[in-house]
């Protein structure tokens, strides 16, 4: 992966928004790794941590699925559980998938307001905020005009991502770091 100067305490950040970007391993999971704050150019597993399912793709539907363990598949039988990290110039977080090449955003379908990966720009209805929950995690804050709305789980079966326009609280998530192999 190309990256430009460093800041001066060592947090790499991206030369273009259009990068092309590794899949990265299980190799160096390890606790310090999990429930970190999601940053640039990171590369994350997105993590409910009372039901243990991750966010991912799977035949190109965003949702809720069980996590792979170390020795399976970085691919997870067809899933994309693995989300870059990105920052515009505007200092929005976007959550790109390593397999499919699409943003997180949601469909503005405020009768059944769902979230879904089928965006290839980082474009207004994918900036993200995240923001850090006093018992541990974080929530994240989709943009929605000039307000904040959080993701939560709902849906069928409780295996879809909403956007909870009530703003109950949303649920809170653990990022888990993956490394990049080289």
């Amino acid at each position: 992966m190309k990256m430009a100067t460093t800041h001066p305490r060592t947090i790499p950040y991206l030369t273009s928004p259009t990068m092309n970007f590794d899949l990265p391993s299980y190799s160096s999971m390890t606790d310090s790794r999990v429930g970190v704050c999601p940053w640039k150019g990171g590369t994350y597993i997105i993590r409910d941590p009372e039901t243990k399912l991750v966010i991912a793709l799977e035949k190109g539907i965003l949702g809720l699925y069980p996590e792979a363990s170390v020795v399976e598949s970085i691919y997870q039988f067809g899933r994309g559980s693995h989300w870059h990290c990105v920052e515009n110039d505007r200092m929005w977080l976007g959550f790109y998938n390593a397999v499919s090449g699409t943003y997180i955003g949601h469909d503005n379908r405020k009768s059944n307001w769902r979230f879904q990966a089928k965006a290839e720009r980082h474009d207004e209805w994918e900036w993200f905020c995240a923001r850090q929950h006093p018992d541990g995690g974080h929530v994240l804050l989709v943009k929605h005009w000039g307000e904040f709305l959080p993701m939560r789980i709902g849906g069928k079966d409780n295996r879809e991502l909403m956007v909870d326009a009530k703003r109950e609280g949303g649920t809170v998530w653990e990022f888990i770091k993956v490394d990049l192999e080289k």
